[in-house]
């Protein structure tokens, strides 16, 4: 059983629970189909047919089945949004924020019971979130990982032009997990195969700055993306969602570069990135992909001394 489940379950054996709303089972299909749900939960289709998750952890999901059926992970969803609201911290609204404000969206959920956030919204005010910066750090040959360059994103706020304060944003990097010293050959072989977990970071941007530009001596090129405050908030509201959960991390495809598409996807639904990206995903390509969407407002250019 997921453990996001289980101080849920505790609590609704001695406490009411108000009653999810029952929509017609075609209805739950349809949004379940929805391209925006599908990218919420990071489907893909299966080789066999069906669906299948990229993430790679099962607390990320409410059903049992949830990694493959995104109509269970629907359905268990909506029914944790009437959760007893004092759950506080631990409810589904505050665990999935990004879930919440759609499905309230799309079902006009107008009795969801009110819940304090407290963690979430100190989290989320400490970011304050309102443009992004794609950024790409040129190659490291010294990394199998960054052979080909690497891409980030800087979450800004409201003055970071006006007032320039770009070192007191935040960075959002996607990268793998490595436990212990492995020697570079098994390095390689385990991230050709999948053998590292990959986990979202935030962190300040004035430290990846320092490790690229001063450590490494890797030149950056910082894209402006014209997202709107809305859209950028909506995909700060799903790292949240992703907070220590694990993916794959592959150098070549589910890299990177990679997630950073899909949660661009997430800001603004309709936009097809990935797509693009079947079998491989190398960093420059994706910027080109972001610059033919139309998604790019102007580049700024950062040299390492």
């Amino acid at each position: 059983m997921p453990k996001r489940l289980l101080p849920w379950m505790a609590l609704c054996a001695c406490t009411p629970l108000l009653a999810a709303p029952q929509p017609d089972p075609q209805r739950l299909q349809q949004l379940a189909d929805e391209p925006y749900w599908l990218a919420l939960g990071h489907y893909e289709h299966a080789k066999l047919g069906g669906w299948r998750s990229f993430v790679d952890d099962p607390k990320f999901f409410l059903a049992k089945d949830g990694d493959s059926h995104p109509e269970a992970e629907l359905a268990a969803t909506l029914k944790a949004l009437y959760a007893p609201a004092s759950l506080a911290g631990n409810h589904a609204q505050c665990v999935y924020p990004a879930r919440t404000r759609w499905l309230r969206q799309q079902l006009q959920l107008t009795d969801l019971p009110p819940v304090e956030c407290k963690e979430f919204t100190t989290w989320y005010q400490d970011i304050n979130p309102h443009s992004a910066v794609l950024v790409f750090p040129a190659a490291y040959l010294n990394s199998p990982s960054s052979m080909f360059g690497h891409t980030l994103l800087r979450i800004d706020q409201a003055d970071v032009d006006s007032d320039n304060t770009a070192l007191l944003s935040y960075a959002l990097n996607f990268g793998a997990y490595i436990e212990g010293m492995d020697n570079s050959i098994l390095y390689a072989w385990k991230g050709l195969m999948g053998g590292y977990p990959g986990l979202f970071a935030l962190v300040p941007y004035r430290e990846k700055l320092a490790e690229y530009s001063r450590l490494e001596n890797r030149d950056l090129w910082e894209y402006r993306l014209n997202l709107t405050p809305e859209e950028t908030a909506r995909m700060v509201e799903h790292v949240w969602e992703l907070k220590q959960i694990r993916f794959k991390y592959y150098f070549f495809d589910e890299n990177c570069s990679f997630r950073l598409l899909e949660l661009l996807e997430i800001a603004r639904p309709g936009v097809e990135l990935t797509d693009h990206f079947p079998l491989t995903a190398i960093p420059t390509d994706t910027v080109r992909a972001v610059k033919n969407a139309g998604m790019i407002d102007r580049v700024d250019y950062r040299p390492s001394r």
